[in-house]
């Protein structure tokens, strides 16, 4: 689990990369995915501690629910200024909904390893 918060972490630092990349314009929507992506780095990165590894992998998935909660909001805002007619800078909005889609397919994964975790450690044998 360690390894896929360092690959999901590392993903999210790369959208943000790639977002300044494909720009001039510099948005501070734009620095969200790397917000959320070099904490959940750090908390892989000390994961691979075997003694460390609970508690890191539960900050993990508490930081990808706030990511899929702040970047599921964002876009909900977004949706609502273009109903209205408000103009709504695309690329701020692609970074968000990838940094959404990705903090909730870390959170849906993490939360099937712990429910797996779980069920081994309670399994007799």
């Amino acid at each position: 689990m360690s390894r896929i918060a360092i690959v999901f972490g590392l993903l999210l630092c790369a959208v943000t990369m790639l977002a300044l990349m494909v720009t001039m314009q510099k948005m501070p929507s734009q620095f969200c995915p790397m917000m959320f992506g070099i904490p959940m780095l750090f908390c892989g990165v000390v994961g691979l501690n075997p003694h460390r590894r609970k508690h890191a992998m539960h900050i993990a998935a508490a930081i990808a629910l706030l990511g899929t909660l702040t970047g599921g909001s964002n876009a909900l805002f977004a949706l609502f200024r273009v109903l209205r007619g408000i103009q709504v800078n695309s690329l701020a909005m692609q970074v968000v909904i990838a940094m959404t889609v990705l903090c909730t397919l870390f959170l849906v994964v993490s939360l099937i390893s712990f429910a797996q975790t779980r069920r081994r450690r309670l399994t007799p044998g």
